[in-house]
């Protein structure tokens, strides 16, 4: 039988739990796809891996592959003169018999799950036999994986990252007047100017120099003035939400550091708990790592937001506790309620998919479909976003606007939140 998938991730690691042995031929494998196979394959299986350098397989993955050699796992490299190597397969043998996942996907997160691909899956014993056969045949061509090949091979793994980083940066900027062409716009009374939306166009957000640093500065100041505005309002209202113990970092950084992505397209306003709670989880906690109600600028609109969680496995006491509270039927009711009832323009991004509005999810377990399988390697967060030059972001009108919102918002932070006894 031989059906089609568009997704591999979930339908591959239900295979990989129920393995004996697997054969791998991949161009490209990364950390994090070849983690997914560790994660989900039985410590028992029988592995053979045939990788790529064609593309840049990473120096630490095949250093990765040398150390776990051994009786049951087999690595090599394929590298042969003026044979581009760009396979993708995957056969696995089971109680049953083999099974091939084939298609365009690399051994990487992005091609399991991220990226848009298109792959087959069959059990045809004949297609299997004979792919198994290609693999065995293409195994004996391969190289052994050394610690003398690896090194040789660094230098030239970082000079093609780069020439890579920098052809980003050009697709970028092909790409970036995006949906909204800020020259069209009235910018007059409005708290946002075009330079602010403009520090993050083309391919801003990737780089290092000090004038796009200094464009960044700007905004990062604005938002800091949007800052003095706003908490006072937040402190009026009595609500739980604390600016960050260290001022400096209650607005997100202008400049490429450790923490931020390498693709710096917003900057960010934030509230949340306070030191004393945040230092009760652990003294090395700091707010990025849990729930915040945040007013975040990219260069089509501002978004205002509970980000609930954010990605690289991040926020994990405020999203575990969520799917907690989300067993219990009586929460669940409560929480479709809250998300239903936000007003027109309110969305849901979770596990890198597009966003979803609210109004779309008609019944609790929609809602639930949908939110349930949280990803911490993704960003999880419901808010709503406003163009450059929306009135309700003027001058006059851009407080009470992040304040209507963040009271729309403000009750889902509350049921959320998990609480500590300090």
């Amino acid at each position: 039988m031989i059906t089609h998938r568009y997704n591999l991730a979930n339908d591959f690691k239900n295979s990989l739990a129920d393995c004996d042995e697997l054969w791998v031929a991949a161009a490209l494998v990364s950390t994090d796809g070849l983690d997914f196979i560790q994660t989900h394959l039985s410590n028992e299986a029988k592995q053979h891996y045939l990788v790529g350098i064609d593309l840049p397989t990473p120096p630490k993955v095949l250093r990765s592959l040398m150390e776990l050699s051994g009786e049951n796992f087999k690595a090599h490299i394929y590298q042969k003169e003026n044979r581009f190597y760009h396979p993708k397969v995957y056969i696995l043998r089971n109680h049953k018999g083999l099974t091939v996942y084939t298609g365009s996907g690399n051994c990487t997160l992005g091609g399991f799950e991220k990226n848009v691909e298109v792959s087959l899956k069959t059990d045809d014993p004949i297609t299997c036999d004979e792919l198994l056969k290609w693999f065995n045949i293409q195994m004996k061509q391969g190289k052994a994986i050394t610690e003398e090949l690896i090194k040789a091979y660094e230098p030239v793994f970082t000079r093609r990252k780069e020439r890579m980083k920098q052809d980003q940066k050009e697709m970028a900027q092909l790409l970036s007047p995006g949906t909204v062409n800020l020259d069209d716009i009235n910018f007059n009374g409005q708290f946002f100017e075009k330079t602010h939306y403009n520090a993050f166009t083309g391919a801003k957000p990737y780089s290092y120099e000090p004038e796009i640093d200094k464009e960044r500065e700007a905004v990062r100041n604005k938002l800091f003035q949007l800052h003095h505005l706003v908490y006072p309002k937040i402190k009026e209202k009595n609500w739980d939400l604390h600016d960050h113990y260290e001022f400096e970092h209650t607005v997100s950084s202008a400049v490429h550091n450790n923490y931020t992505s390498e693709d710096l397209d917003g900057i960010w306003l934030h509230y949340g708990r306070g030191r004393q709670e945040i230092k009760a989880y652990g003294k090395d906690e700091t707010p990025i790592n849990f729930m915040r109600m945040q007013v975040i600028i990219h260069r089509d609109s501002v978004g205002i937001w509970n980000r609930i969680g954010r990605d690289k496995n991040g926020s994990k006491i405020d999203r575990d506790h969520l799917q907690e509270l989300l067993e219990k039927t009586e929460f669940r009711q409560k929480f479709f309620q809250h998300i239903h009832g936000l007003p027109e323009g309110y969305f849901i991004i979770i596990n890198n998919r597009p966003p979803k509005y609210v109004n779309e999810f008609t019944d609790t377990e929609a809602l639930m479909d949908y939110i349930v399988p949280d990803d911490r390697r993704y960003y999880f967060f419901v808010g709503k976003n406003f163009g450059p030059g929306d009135p309700q972001l003027s001058k006059a009108n851009i407080v009470s606007t992040i304040m209507d919102n963040f009271g729309a918002l403000y009750p889902g932070y509350q049921m959320i939140l998990h609480r500590m006894r300090l």
